[in-house]
């Protein structure tokens, strides 16, 4: 038995949803978040009578927090007094439902045209009673038509969208201007950050999309699009799940995004209007590509002495061609190899604010080895320890390398350090820092001696 929902053919006679009167929308402004709100803002003309009176906002996000609702009349001439967000929306099975107790005629390729009271509604099967009393139980199939007569809308409260449900005081009759705030669930952006690295790893060329995802239920035509870049307090609910990411490569071209500060965090507006589709996600450029000066680096902790980590480094200043605000987001790295492009990892990136440096993680040194072994370890005093340390580091490729190893330290004070086969090292709260510099083909073994509280 295939699903009845939507599959029978349903001939309305009389079946009307009432509308209101004029409702006109001229301006739209969203502004995304990346929390998975949005706040809209519109501009709409509504056509009143004068006194108190019921009227339907249409064309709202079904995901609207009513709670949020905000109308601005310039000239004060009408007062919202009551709200209700109506989203009891119209299907096959919730009509069925309202018309248990009624007549209705029904269409059967094989049973014909007959009529009956409607007893029940189940997913496969309806009950009806006809003229003689007779009990009939009718299998539902793709091929039926059932047909509702003198049906009224009115006393069933259906709506075909979400609504808001006002009761408005207006002190004059007419056509009436007014502004419309709401926040809305089910909008949300990130950052996609797209990067080529040259031959010798040292310039990385760098590119920015933005992926707006609008599941809110509505869409949102000609409107002018912000988004707001940082960490907002936000008390959230269940989280739902969001659609799948896109990535497109970037072509040269201008930046469509204007940034400013705002409060503590950033916003960035696009410098044209947009349509942004409900269930669509829309991608556009951030800022055109810009190359920057990287730095790959290598390290090895005590925490996995054996995985030796490659990054990027590079700065986020004007002198290296960046120097503005980049919202958090996901960065792939790609290099050419014979003409074609290869993917060599990837990384997330938090929000970082012009003139601060950026490190990435792309994966783990395939020709570089490590080692770590501790060779003594005693207690000194009550809560102190010494420990001697030897890491081996193995370089198999055709150039030098820098390597820095990271011992990491649990102590309440800074650790000493007592003796060192390396004369460089940093020594911080929590660990003892080495560049270490391995030849092409080459490999270095060296100890080092440590007290901690």
């Amino acid at each position: 038995m295939r699903n009845f929902s939507g599959k029978i053919s349903f001939f309305f006679f009389a079946l009307i949803i009432a509308a209101s009167p004029l409702l006109a929308q001229k301006e739209v402004s969203l502004t995304v978040t990346n929390s998975n709100l949005g706040l809209v803002r519109e501009t709409r003309s509504i056509l009143l009578k004068k006194g108190i009176q019921n009227f339907l906002l249409s064309d709202v996000p079904s995901r609207i927090d009513p709670t949020s609702v905000l109308v601005d009349t310039k000239k004060r001439s009408f007062q919202v007094l009551e709200q209700n967000y109506e989203y009891d929306l119209i299907n096959v099975n919730k009509v069925l439902e309202k018309s248990i107790g009624q007549t209705i005629w029904l269409v059967d390729p094989q049973l014909g045209m007959f009529s009956g009271k409607l007893l029940s509604n189940s997913a496969e099967y309806l009950l009806l009673r006809d003229d003689d009393g007779k009990i009939q139980i009718v299998p539902k199939n793709d091929q039926q038509k059932v047909v509702l007569k003198n049906y009224d809308s009115t006393k069933t409260g259906f709506i075909t969208k979400p609504t808001l449900l006002w009761k408005i005081k207006s002190e004059q009759a007419g056509k009436q201007d007014f502004q419309l705030s709401y926040l809305t669930r089910g909008v949300n952006w990130h950052a996609d950050y797209v990067g080529k690295l040259s031959p010798d790893d040292s310039k990385l060329t760098l590119a920015a999309w933005v992926t707006v995802n609008n599941i809110s239920g509505k869409t949102f035509r000609n409107a002018r699009l912000k988004l707001m870049a940082g960490k907002l307090n936000i008390l959230r609910e269940q989280p739902r799940t969001m659609s799948t990411q896109m990535l497109v490569k970037a072509p040269r071209a201008e930046s469509q995004f204007k940034e400013q500060s705002l409060f503590e965090y950033h916003l960035y507006t696009l410098q044209h209007p947009t349509t942004l589709k409900n269930n669509q996600v829309k991608q556009i450029q951030l800022f055109p590509e810009a190359q920057v000066s990287v730095d790959k680096m290598y390290e090895v902790t005590s925490y996995s002495p054996k995985n030796v980590r490659v990054y990027l480094s590079f700065k986020n200043t004007k002198s290296n061609h960046l120097g503005i605000p980049l919202p958090q987001g996901k960065l792939r790295v790609y290099k050419e190899a014979d003409g074609e492009m290869e993917f060599v990892g990837e990384d997330r990136i938090d929000h970082t604010p012009k003139d601060e440096t950026i490190k990435i993680t792309l994966g783990s040194a395939f020709d570089i080895s490590s080692s770590r072994k501790e060779l003594k370890s005693e207690r000194i005093g009550k809560f102190g320890r010494k420990k001697t340390v030897e890491y081996w580091l193995r370089n198999h490729k055709n150039t030098d390398v820098t390597i820095i190893v990271r011992e990491m330290v649990y102590a309440n004070e800074t650790p000493k350090m007592i003796a060192s086969d390396l004369k460089t090292y940093a020594v911080s709260a929590r660990a003892i820092e080495f560049p270490v510099k391995v030849k092409a083909n080459g490999q270095i073994r060296f100890k080092f001696t440590y007290y901690y509280d």
